[in-house]
């Protein structure tokens, strides 16, 4: 019986330092400004790099058909280190994934999400982890991940 109940506590033991010795989980935040409901319209992580999107195979979050406003995105601890943006866009095959065809409907704010593989990785003040870097101003938000509000590009 007491193999049985150390056995459990070890178990307990290993599965919470999976979250201390990993990736901490992260969730961004923002508001949602001038998108009409209706559109067929949802929420992606996509790879940003030389300013061009690159699809990641995450499942998209679905925005419409009574858009609230904002929106909470829980970000993924299995896409590669790197640049990210979420973007709003027409999902045209409804197929619950950003695809190279969808129509990107956010504008670009300036703002990018950083997966750091290590502290100071890609902008000095990031953390292992994720960050927002705002380009407009340099700041990096690197424990509370909100205010990255997506505007209608209309």
């Amino acid at each position: 019986m007491n193999k049985i109940i150390l056995a459990g506590g070890l178990s307990a033991l290993l599965l919470s330092a999976c979250s201390v010795v990993g990736t901490r989980s992260a969730a961004v935040s923002g508001q949602l400004r001038g998108f009409s409901a209706n559109q067929n319209l949802r929420l992606a992580l996509v790879g940003y790099n030389n300013g061009r999107y690159t699809a990641d195979g995450t499942q998209a979050q679905v925005v419409d058909k009574f858009l609230t406003g904002g929106y909470t995105l829980t970000l993924p601890r299995d896409v590669p280190y790197g640049t990210y943006r979420v973007i709003v866009f027409r999902d045209a095959n409804d197929d619950n994934r950003y695809n190279a065809g969808d129509t990107v409907l956010s504008s670009y704010s300036g703002k990018l999400l950083i997966y750091a593989e290590r502290d100071n990785a890609l902008f000095n003040g990031t953390k292992y982890g994720w960050n927002i870097y705002d380009g407009n101003n340099g700041h990096i938000q690197t424990t509370l991940l909100n205010n990255y509000d997506l505007q209608s590009a209309n």
